[in-house]
């Protein structure tokens, strides 16, 4: 019997064992297979912040799609089935988000001389895409969490997360 087929049969029981409920089983099958998922979206996310944001969304796609998982079958398919939807997802949304940025870009409004004005904007533009897409929805676009994140295709929790990540890295940037 080969290693991988029994870390396979393994993983299938873990997920077996989860979908009935036993927690401990869920938190081995994620501990088990956190690693495999992360190298994966790696392979295919270069920035690291939405690479942590990817795999967040592959754990709660995951969780929210356990049931249709066929405990007769093997979980890596269907794993990265998902994972690969996800990534997909995101991507679509990020065009979107996109075109919707080039088609009507957000007016200024700074405050200050000149230098402040061009230095933030500067910043802003050295963001990570998905920090720059959370700052704009939520403070230059001024949408409701909820909606923000509908239309970045994530979660609240993964937006607020962007948004603060942003933050940290414009005061960084504007206090040099």
């Amino acid at each position: 019997m080969d290693g991988a087929s029994e870390a396979s049969r393994r993983r299938a029981a873990l997920m077996a064992a989860a979908q009935r409920g036993d927690a401990r089983s869920y938190r081995e099958l994620l501990n088990d297979i956190g690693p495999m998922v992360f190298g994966f979206l790696r392979r295919r996310v270069r920035d690291a912040d939405d690479c942590q944001d990817a795999y967040q969304d592959v754990l709660l796609a995951l969780h929210r799609a356990r049931h249709t998982y066929d405990s007769a079958r093997p979980l890596e398919p269907w794993l990265f089935a998902i994972a690969r939807y996800v990534l997909s997802a995101r991507e679509r949304s990020a065009r979107r988000t996109f075109d919707l940025l080039l088609a009507e870009p957000p007016e200024t409004a700074v405050a200050g001389d000149g230098d402040t004005r061009v230095r933030l904007e500067q910043a802003v533009r050295e963001l990570p895409r998905t920090q720059r897409e959370a700052m704009v929805l939520l403070y230059v676009d001024g949408l409701p969490l909820e909606v923000a994140a509908e239309r970045a295709g994530t979660t609240t929790g993964a937006l607020k997360v962007r948004a603060h990540r942003a933050y940290r890295t414009l005061r960084r940037l504007l206090t040099v």
